[in-house]
Formats: C-alpha cells, structure tokens, sequence
C-alpha cells in the first residue's frame, strides 16, 4: 500500500513540474475537487467541440481539394446505395456526377453550416464492457458510438435496404419449396401442362436466387468498432461481398477484424467452398481524372 501512495506522489509532483499552467490547472482540479459526473460533462463537451472544430476542417480545406485520381476499381462497378463512413461527399463529387446513387452518412455528414448542437458527425468508441454490464453501466454510454447514431440520429437508411434484400430471399425460399409441392403434385397426376410450368417456374426462381447483391467494401479497416452494421451488410446469404484491400499487410489486418466481426467459424465458412460468400480482391492502380 506504502509504495502505491508514493507512486501516486511521485506522479504527481512530475505533473506539477510541467510547464503548461493550463494543463497542471485542469489536472489538479479533477484530481482535488471534481465528482464522476463533472469529468464526464467536461470530456463529453471536449469531445462535442472536437467533432465540430473537425467538421469544420473537413468542410473548409479537405472539400475544397482539387481530386487528380480516380479509383479504377470503383468507376467499373454499378453502384446502386452507398453507405459512407466518411463525413464529405467525396464519393459523389467523383463517381455520381448525376446525382443517381442514394446515400447513407451513417457517421452523419459535415456541413460548414451546423454548430455543436446541430452536428452530426459520430466520432466514438466501441463497446467496452461485456454482458450484463454493458446494459448496466451506462454512465460513460454517450462516447460510443452506437449511441450517437440514435442520439444524433444519423438515419440508418442502410437497414431498409437490408430488409428488402432480406424480404426478397425469404420470398425466393418460399416460391422454391411452393414451385417443388406443385411440380410433384403434378408428376404424381400426370398433368403435363401443370408439371412443365411448375418446373420452369421453379427453374426461373432458381435462377433469381444466384443473382446475389453485390456488397463492395473500400478503405474500411473492418474494426469491431462497427461491427453491429458489418454484420448486418456481410451475413446474408444472398449478398456477395467483395473486399478491397491496398497490399498484403492491409489485407492481413482486415482477416484478422473481420474474425473479430463474424468469428472465426463464419470467416472460413465464407471464404471458400459451395458456401462462399466473402472475397478479398487488390486494388488496382489508381487513373488520372481526365
């Protein structure tokens, strides 16, 4: 007990020593006076006043940088729905000049004209805590960021187009297992016009079925950070996602969150074999914008 007072000292007299009045004035007042709750408020408004002094930096000097480049992998592929990550409208600036791509700012969107309360932009922590407690120790709960897309409420479009893709599936199951019971009712009545247009059918069902969505990831390190909407987008089995990834080294750290995400299991089930449903692909080399 001795040694950890005496350590506890040791640090302190350090932080007396720098010379940055402000910090030694912050520091000591937390360490004397203040409760919990006032830490929090206080790094809770350094955080919103942090967000929009980047908004503001992202609106004011990285918008207005002229773009050379382009992605050549990204100007080959149809693009229906975005769901950006990203605070700018760089995407659209680059590869929707027609405004025909819906988009989701699932972080919230940076705009000059917002203040600290009007912002949106999520910029938090991932969840910390484990089981029960997550739900119970709620204390510090305005830091992560599942949070602030509710409190901010950055919309979440991208759980429509789930939904669709998710209503559609179960549909083509169901039409399968109807379009199968009539072909062998058919078979078994020896009805040929009836059996011949329930296996065409079925076979046209089928046929819809492999036509999977095309899910194409760019510059996202797959962190657990954003693992409720990753699994949300990567485990349905009618969605065939593609992964971009700039080198090797970057493609190793991606496997290696993306165990994270879906586990261990889901990763090699979907990587490979009748069931795969995963890819990783290297970027190719980026073109000048003519």
């Amino acid at each position: 007990m001795g040694s950890s007072i005496s350590g506890c000292l040791k640090l302190e007299d350090k932080i007396q020593r720098i010379s940055n009045g402000f910090l030694n004035k912050r520091y000591l007042g937390w360490f004397g006076k203040n409760t919990y709750k006032e830490l929090r408020d206080i790094l809770l408004d350094d955080l919103n006043k942090l967000i929009r002094a980047f908004e503001i930096y992202l609106c004011e000097y990285v918008e207005k940088i002229d773009i050379q480049n382009k992605l050549s992998d990204i100007e080959s592929l149809k693009i229906d729905y975005v769901l950006s990550f990203n605070y700018t409208n760089t995407f659209s600036r680059l590869y929707d000049s027609e405004g025909k791509i819906e988009f989701d700012f699932i972080h919230g969107k940076a705009d000059i004209n917002n203040t600290i309360e009007s912002n949106n932009m999520v910029l938090g922590i991932d969840e910390y805590l484990e089981n029960d407690r997550k739900n119970r120790d709620v204390e510090f709960v305005a830091f992560k960021k599942f949070y602030q897309r509710i409190y901010k409420e950055t919309g979440c479009k991208y759980k429509s187009w789930i939904e669709s893709i998710r209503k559609e599936y179960i549909s083509l199951n169901k039409n399968e297992e109807t379009f199968t019971n009539l072909l062998k009712q058919a078979y078994n009545a020896d009805d040929n016009s009836k059996f011949w247009w329930n296996y065409f059918a079925l076979v046209s069902n089928n046929e819809k079925k492999k036509e999977r969505h095309n899910l194409y990831i760019f510059g996202h390190s797959l962190d657990i950070t954003d693992k409720d909407i990753l699994c949300d987008l990567i485990l349905n089995d009618n969605v065939y996602t593609t992964i971009f990834y700039h080198n090797k080294d970057v493609m190793g750290q991606q496997i290696v969150n993306l165990v994270k995400v879906i586990g261990q299991d889901e990763l090699i089930k979907r990587t490979g074999g009748s069931a795969k449903t995963i890819e990783f692909k290297p970027q190719q080399d980026i073109v000048d914008i003519k």
